[in-house]
């Protein structure tokens, strides 16, 4: 019996050793780039907008949202029917930087950080909104208002990876995030600075 039990336990052990090399494999072609998260923000530049009705600044902080995988991710977004370029993502303001990209389960309540200022509001989603779908290596371009991310708060955005192939809303929900640390230092609070590409 032992040498049954000896048998079958070294059967197993060659198994998952043959099988770990080809878990890692996965999770590596899962990613475009494997040094940076499967969805990431990216600076682009600050510059002039022209504001919606409740922004308080004119000037806005335009970003970049990557999709680092090879699934479509779908988010959120809307036409600002000014002329400028890219779209709006609506997205939070949060105290305190809580990491770049984080996994969401439904009914979550995640506490926030307390600050001495208050962050402004940022775009929340209505019950109706049209959706924008990143295929994998591509980026969108959006802007918002310069005063969503500041030295104290940050922005985070909701997105869905489109595995199920159902729309908004169907596939697992993931957030990104933005902070003031991933602005370059010499485009804080200074329109018309690009990034470094």
């Amino acid at each position: 019996m032992k040498t049954l039990v000896l048998a079958l336990f070294l059967c197993v052990a060659s198994l998952s050793a043959q099988m770990v090399p080809n878990l890692g494999h996965q999770a590596q072609s899962f990613l475009i780039d494997p040094s940076k998260d499967y969805v990431y923000v990216k600076f682009d530049h600050t510059g002039p907008r022209k504001p919606l009705p409740q922004d308080t600044t004119s000037q806005g902080l335009w970003l970049r949202l990557v999709n680092n995988c090879r699934v479509p991710v779908v988010v959120a977004t809307f036409d600002l029917g000014t002329g400028d370029p890219g779209v709006v993502v609506f997205d939070e303001t949060v105290s305190g930087p809580v990491g770049h990209v984080m996994f969401h389960f439904k009914g979550e309540v995640r506490p926030k950080p307390a600050t001495k200022t208050k962050p402004p509001s940022g775009y929340s989603r209505p019950d109706t909104f049209s959706t924008t779908t990143i295929t994998p290596g591509e980026n969108l371009l959006f802007s918002v208002p310069l005063n969503h991310v500041g030295p104290s708060w940050g922005m985070e955005i909701r997105f869905y990876l489109d595995v199920v192939g159902d729309g908004f809303g169907s596939g697992p929900e993931s957030i990104v995030s933005f902070y003031w640390d991933q602005i370059p230092e010499e485009a804080r609070g200074v329109p018309g600075k690009k990034g470094r590409q």
